[in-house]
């Protein structure tokens, strides 16, 4: 009966984010790369269908394979927050949480007075209505080009070719959905104090906002292990996985 590492992906992306982690990170488990809600080989998530990081816990929860006795959960960004989530619905043994920047900025946001290099970062899209609440315009390519431009870099979306920019806006509700998801859920960090051992990773050169939460969660996790990865930002998984996977190697394989 095996132990399971599972895999959750980010915002816009998908299983394939993970599928080239070393074997050497899970030896002695079997690799999941679920699909979280919406994203292939699963349907798409039809526009005005509304969801949250929990739907896709619970999901994920459901779909488990049943010969699991035991779990190892890793997450990306919207995919931390999944797995923090998922940690406290699975009932086999949780061994380890890996978090590479996971969003919680419904938490952040009760603690900007802490973070004020962050504050400018959260209002941005806090204070902008259209940008959380018009459903007209959620998910659509304008929508997407401030989403995809904030975690990359200013121009990002108009660099895309077209046909991932397509790619994009098919998955984009889904997207708008998680983003939603993580500015709303209103858990404050101290909510996410966890028993089992946690790393929680972050980039050099991440957003500020992203810094702080991970910052966050290794406050309110005195047994966390604090991970920072030199000269990448927040999409580093997707973009330079070997420096991702390097650092995961040496802190997590003895």
């Amino acid at each position: 009966m095996p132990a399971y590492s599972i895999f959750i992906h980010s915002s816009g992306t998908g299983p394939s984010l993970w599928a080239s982690v070393p074997a050497a990170i899970t030896a002695g488990s079997s690799q999941w790369f679920p699909a979280n809600l919406g994203y292939a080989p699963l349907p798409a998530v039809p526009r005005g269908v509304h969801l949250t990081a929990d739907d896709d816990a619970r999901h994920l929860a459901r779909s488990l394979p049943v010969d699991a006795t035991s779990a190892r959960i890793f997450g990306h960004s919207y995919g931390g927050l999944v797995a923090l989530k998922l940690a406290r619905l699975l009932t086999i043994p949780v061994e380890s949480l890996f978090l590479l920047e996971p969003v919680l900025f419904g938490a952040l946001n009760r603690d900007l007075a802490r973070h004020p290099e962050a504050a400018a970062e959260v209002h941005s899209f806090a204070d902008q209505d259209w940008f959380l609440n018009n459903e007209a315009l959620g998910g659509t390519a304008q929508w997407l080009e401030v989403f995809i431009d904030y975690w990359n870099r200013p121009g990002s979306w108009a660099r895309m070719p077209p046909e991932l920019q397509a790619a994009q806006v098919a998955l984009g509700w889904k997207i708008y959905q998680e983003v939603r998801s993580v500015f709303y859920d209103a858990a404050p960090f101290a909510s996410w104090q966890m028993a089992m051992p946690m790393t929680v990773a972050y980039g050099e050169k991440t957003t500020q906002a992203a810094r702080a939460m991970a910052l966050e969660l290794l406050a309110v996790n005195p047994q966390a292990h604090a991970l920072h990865l030199p000269g990448v930002g927040h999409m580093a998984i997707a973009v330079k996985p070997q420096v991702v996977f390097t650092a995961m190697t040496a802190a997590l394989v003895p």
